[in-house]
């Protein structure tokens, strides 16, 4: 018998000139959230500007949004920066209601 949660999300990093994108696929809920954390510390290892992608995720949760502000002050706290860019649908307004679209958002966004 096969006891555990499915993994519901993928994560794909790219570095280029200063930059790390890192696009997230998929359904961002509690089980994300600690592996997630880990892959933006590692982004923000490689590289002094992260963006991460949300265009193809479809479902955020609280515990993620708590991942996105801890790994923002990590990345401030090395001097680099972290925002998310492109979201969407539901996920675009949970950040949007929260503060945190505006919060992560790139320096010279509109959101």
């Amino acid at each position: 018998m096969r006891c555990g949660v499915e993994q519901t999300w993928q994560s794909e990093t790219a570095v280029s000139d200063g930059t790390a994108v890192v696009a997230l696929f998929g359904e961002l809920d509690i089980a994300a959230a600690s592996p997630l954390g880990d892959v933006l510390q590692a982004a923000i290892d490689r590289a002094p500007r992260v963006q991460v992608d949300l265009e193809r995720v479809s479902f955020i949760d609280s515990t993620v949004l708590n991942t996105f502000v801890n790994a923002h002050g990590r990345a401030t706290d090395t001097g680099a920066s972290l925002a998310l860019v492109n979201p969407t649908g539901h996920v675009r307004r949970v950040l949007s209601i929260t503060g945190i679209l505006q919060l992560l958002a790139e320096p010279d966004s509109d959101d």
